[in-house]
């Protein structure tokens, strides 16, 4: 089994403020992010969900935490096809991206502090 790292749900949001205060209501809680610069990431129970104002340009499933070369490598094993290989972030983290049959980006994500 292959440990993909932490699940967090990712929302391109058109009001990141409007966002908060909706999710809010519904229960979750803000539990880090910087909305004046266009995010901020919520939880409820066990869901992390992550609200982006122009910083990503669809929905995404993104897995945090795992060690993303590893990820990539085991799913190229697999014959699976990566739309972006693992690779340094202009912010220091690694990323790979991948998407399902239906074309829904499912984005892996490790910063170096976060790392496993």
């Amino acid at each position: 089994m292959i440990d993909l790292g932490r699940f967090e749900l990712c929302l391109n949001v058109n009001d990141v403020h409007r966002s908060i205060d909706f999710y809010t209501k519904l229960g979750f809680r803000l539990i880090s992010g910087d909305p004046g610069s266009g995010w901020a990431v919520m939880e409820y129970s066990n869901l992390k969900l992550a609200l982006y104002q122009g910083h990503i340009a669809q929905n995404m499933l993104n897995f945090r935490g795992g060690d993303v070369s590893a990820i990539a490598a085991r799913l190229k094993d697999k014959g699976m096809q990566l739309k972006s290989d693992a690779m340094s972030e202009k912010d220091g983290s690694m990323g790979a991206i991948i998407e399902d049959p239906d074309g829904n980006v499912i984005y892996f994500n490790t910063h170096p502090d976060e790392a496993k």
